[in-house]
Parts: C-alpha cells; structure tokens; sequence
C-alpha cells in the first residue's frame, strides 16, 4: 500500500472508558465523522467474547475505514480484520504477514528511536508513537514531548501515528512534527459529545494539513533541519 494512505484517526477501544454495546451504538457516527481505523484492543477479556465483538465491529467497519486487531492474530483472522496491531516485544512482521496474507495493514508501537528503525526495517505499515503527552491510560508514565516525537519521526520512512493525551488542541503541534496522525481513546471515548470529539480531531488535523498529505510537511521539516545544519 501507498503509506502515506495509511489510516490518520485511529480510535483504541478501551471497554472500561466505553463499554463495548455503547461503543457500537455509537459506531456508525463516530465513522461518518472522520474515524479511519478502529483497534479493538481489551486486554484481560476473554477470547470468546472479544471474538463476538469484533464480528461486531467487522459488520459495522466498512471501507475506506478500517479494523485492527491489537496483538491477537488469531481474532484479526477470524473476524476478516484488515490488519493487526503489534506491540513493541510482540510477533515480527514478517509472521504476521504470513498468517494475514497480502493486502492487511501491519503496525506495531515503539518508544524509542531505535525501536522505529528496528520496526521501520520489518517492513510495518505504520508505527504508533507514545505516549507523547501525560495521559490516563497510562498513570504514572511521563511523557515523551512532541521533541521526541519528532526524532521518531525523522528516523523512518514509515508513517508515524502518536499516542498519548492528545487533545483537539494539541493536534497541529503533532502533526507540525511530521506525524501522520493521531490515536485517541478517551478523547473520543470519554468526551461528552464523542461524534463532535471526532470531528475536533479531524478538522485541527485537515487545517494544520492543508492539503491532507503529512508526508509534504515531513518533507519540509527535515529540509529545513538539514538547511539548518548547513547555516
């Protein structure tokens, strides 16, 4: 796939923020306004069940939006999901595409720079980033900052996705540092109005864009790195 028609509004499902009926009620609208991949990801629930909530999801996903499974294989396979999530220290790439086959997204997270290039060598789709700010999914975690973000983002080909209490407001700084997109869960999830949350995000991140290429601004921050190594 072109990379940089990877997905930029990336929605994790958390059921302790949002429960799972309430998230596919939701679901359709959530879409309309601008979600472009929904991960289902619920550690600590049973198998049987997740597998039940991602036929639900898969019945409600519908191109250009997509779903990914975060870490089980085995569900992204039974449900037909169009990718997987990888974290850090999961499967390599490589044994993810051979059970997926062609044509699913391959992702996986890292925190550092070395851990983007290692992932960026795999051969991933895209790299989720994080956590960029203070968030309360991860108490206690400091942030990284929007400086390191930018270093991961500069180490790779690969687009970049960051994570990590990412606000509306917040937005343009992210994706001023080349990111391609953001991922939110209580953001959206958490929000009074989630459908408005959505659209929020999608406008800061069309306006910061312009064009709704983040691979041109890439472009332009390292040039302008490098012209700044020159003077």
């Amino acid at each position: 796939m072109n990379p940089w028609s990877a997905p930029r509004l990336h929605l994790i499902t958390d059921p302790a923020v949002c429960p799972f009926e309430q998230l596919c009620e939701w679901l359709p609208r959530l879409l309309q306004a601008g979600v472009d991949a929904v991960h289902l990801r619920a550690p600590g629930v049973a198998a049987g069940e997740l597998l039940k909530v991602a036929a639900e999801l898969r019945r409600l996903i519908v191109p250009p939006a997509v779903l990914l499974v975060n870490d089980r294989l085995d569900l992204a396979l039974l449900c037909q999901a169009d990718g997987v999530h990888l974290p850090e220290q999961g499967l390599p790439v490589w044994a993810a595409r051979e059970l997926l086959g062609r044509g699913r997204l391959v992702g996986r997270s890292v925190h550092s720079v070395e851990a983007a290039r290692a992932a960026a060598a795999e051969g991933c789709d895209y790299l989720l980033y994080g956590n960029v700010y203070e968030t309360a999914s991860k108490p206690g975690a400091a942030a990284r900052g929007i400086d390191a973000l930018r270093a991961v983002v500069h180490a790779t080909h690969v687009p970049v996705v960051a994570i990590g209490g990412i606000t509306p407001d917040r937005v343009p700084a992210i994706v001023r540092m080349g990111a391609h997109g953001v991922a939110v869960i209580r953001g959206i999830l958490a929000a009074d109005d989630p459908v408005a949350a959505v659209r929020a995000y999608r406008q800061a991140m069309d306006e910061v864009r312009g064009d709704g290429n983040s691979c041109d601004l890439k472009r332009e921050t390292g040039r302008a790195g490098r012209s700044a190594d020159h003077r």
